[in-house]
């Protein structure tokens, strides 16, 4: 009994600090993979997951994005149920989570490679910027590119294109010549409406529901005219950041819904309304979350409306 008083705290700090690890930890939800053409494949879960796209050749698979940490094992088991063979590249379409939160865990078995911003941006990440599990070490791309590059394995052709910014300051195009279909990372999104309670999308008001990440390099702006190079390449096929399997046509309509509500809050912008104004515009009639959500800290659901006044600052140039 002399031990108790020592040991109750012992214990105590020991069950706390496994009660908070646990608070912290997601499950990951399952995934599932469906064959686009050819031996192409996307692998996608929960709606929160970027799309994966595994490329199957006979000598290795290139892995486009990786998802959060904590879905590594099963994007292994998704690849080990398609083919036997080893993963060899991991192709970053952008730095966040949600996308290379796996690098990490994937560098010892495969060359993870990115445009030179996603480097820059993961070497010094400035808020906001939303961590899935704060803490988690970061796997930083071993080989980075400025504008294109492309990858030969198995007698097939990848391609790496950097077109301009957009969701952030390093999205990078994946493109798939031989099956004419194209990776966008979030440059694209295929959701028909966002997942906001009681949005419901006009046809008189039409839009996109987008990240503009600012402190990443995000452009309202630009994010247009880098579709416009997007376009010039010969696809039929897109495999969006989020949301099924789309067509080129689909990415056409996204890309001048994007534009027609960016002119419409640039010219509100312009004409002087206020912020408040702006952001119940995005969220009524747009689906732009701001009801409910902190200034900070970087919020899932709210990054949008927490980087509002630099979108506003962009637009007012």
């Amino acid at each position: 009994m002399k031990y108790l008083p020592v040991f109750v705290p012992l214990f105590l700090a020991t069950f706390l600090s496994q009660t908070t690890a646990a608070q912290t930890l997601k499950v990951p939800k399952p995934l599932h993979t469906v064959e686009v053409k050819n031996n192409l494949y996307m692998i996608m879960g929960e709606g929160g997951n970027g799309n994966v796209a595994a490329y199957v050749t006979v000598e290795g698979v290139v892995l486009v994005d990786d998802m959060f940490d904590r879905n590594h094992d099963d994007i292994l088991k998704q690849v080990a149920s398609i083919t036997n063979q080893p993963i060899r590249y991991v192709l970053n379409t952008h730095q966040h989570d949600d996308h290379a939160g796996g690098n990490f865990r994937m560098k010892d078995m495969a060359l993870i490679i990115a445009h030179d911003n996603v480097y820059a941006n993961l070497s010094n990440i400035k808020e906001p910027y939303y961590r899935d599990i704060p803490g988690l070490p970061i796997g930083l791309p071993r080989i980075t590119f400025s504008k294109d590059m492309t990858l030969h394995l198995g007698g097939k052709e990848v391609r790496v294109a950097y077109f301009g910014r957009g969701h952030t300051s390093g999205d990078a195009v994946i493109y798939f010549p031989e099956l004419k279909v194209i990776h966008t990372g979030d440059l694209y999104l295929s959701f028909d409406t966002p997942r906001i309670p009681g949005y419901q999308p006009s046809a008189e008001r039409p839009g996109a529901f987008i990240y503009i990440d600012y402190v990443q390099g995000g452009s309202f702006l630009q994010w247009t005219k880098t579709l416009d190079k997007v376009l010039e390449l010969d696809f039929d096929i897109v495999i969006p950041g989020h949301g099924p399997i789309s067509t080129r046509e689909k990415l056409v309509k996204f890309r001048a819904n994007l534009e027609t509500m960016r002119d419409r809050i640039m010219g509100m912008v312009r004409g002087g309304a206020s912020k408040q104004d702006i952001v119940r515009t995005f969220e009524v009639d747009y689906g732009w979350k701001s009801t409910g959500c902190p200034p900070s800290p970087p919020t899932g659901g709210c990054l949008q409306y927490q980087q509002m006044d630099a979108l506003i600052d962009e637009l007012r140039r």
